[in-house]
């Protein structure tokens, strides 16, 4: 099976059908096993009676606490990731069009050289962030990488008679941290929740799941609705951290707003700041 980042490589909506699948199948194990302690009357109806009482009540309270605050944390560091990759867009978008604006500072034909590379590099930064899958991730960003390179020569090249001046270095900082930021951004979607948390997770779901079919075997709609929300929660989790295969994307205007502005027939042109 191919691997996405911590995760199997699936679709989320089958994931978490299947988690929710699993948990039912443990609230059914649990009931089992309540019947098989406390077997149901002879042409009777099942006792609402748990065996154990008070104390497994106690222990599926505990449990389920414990999963709401698994999920909370899990939501957490989700959310966390997912806005650092949203602020990284940003900022390499940013950095980009400052790179854009300072090429001015070269001669017209260095300047058309220097342009003509980012507008390919801004073209592979888009397709870098709709790649979906992890071998769609590593070609994109090769691509990103051997456009680097030829946009660090074609800088090299147009400060080359003003090397050592503040104009040169200007523009050299701002390709130095295009390039560092798209390794960040790089690192940011392959950077996961540990899978220990999430196998945590899971055992949790599982063996909260089987108390509740063990203590509320009679309440079977209430019981499924609360596996529902739960398989959805932990759903929400995975489509959050999860970039290349997720439905909740990292918005990507501010790169697709200086897309558009680099491939204008008049691109801005001008004294960067």
């Amino acid at each position: 099976m191919e691997l996405q980042g911590s995760y199997p490589y699936l679709p989320l909506w089958l994931i978490t059908l299947l988690l929710f699948i699993a948990l039912l199948l443990a609230r059914e194990l649990g009931n089992w096993l309540r019947l098989r302690h406390r077997p149901a009357p002879a042409g009777g109806k099942a006792s609402d009676e748990t065996p154990g009482g008070e104390s497994v009540a106690f222990a599926t309270t505990t449990v389920l606490g414990l999963l709401a605050l698994l999920i909370g944390f899990t939501f957490s560091l989700a959310l966390g990731r997912y806005d650092e990759r949203r602020n990284l867009v940003l900022k390499e978008a940013n950095a980009l069009g400052t790179t854009w604006l300072r090429a001015d500072l070269l001669e017209p034909t260095d300047t058309q050289r220097v342009r003509e590379v980012l507008r390919r590099y801004v073209d592979s930064r888009v397709d870098f962030a709709n790649a979906k899958g992890a071998d769609a991730e590593v070609e994109t960003n090769a691509r990103t990488v051997a456009l680097q390179n030829e946009l660090w020569a074609a800088v090299v090249a147009g400060t080359a008679a003003f090397r050592d001046t503040p104009r040169a270095s200007l523009l050299v900082t701002t390709t130095n941290q295009t390039i560092d930021l798209s390794t960040e951004r790089f690192a940011a979607r392959q950077d996961h929740i540990p899978p220990r948390i999430l196998r945590l997770l899971f055992i949790f779901s599982l063996l909260a799941a089987g108390l509740l079919g063990y203590e509320r075997a009679q309440k079977r709609s209430t019981t499924t609705l609360v596996l529902l929300l739960f398989s959805l929660a932990v759903g929400l989790v995975l489509d959050l951290d999860l970039p290349s295969t997720g439905t909740v994307n990292v918005p990507q205007e501010p790169m697709l707003d200086l897309q558009r502005a680099v491939h204008l027939p008049n691109a801005p042109t001008g004294a960067g700041p």
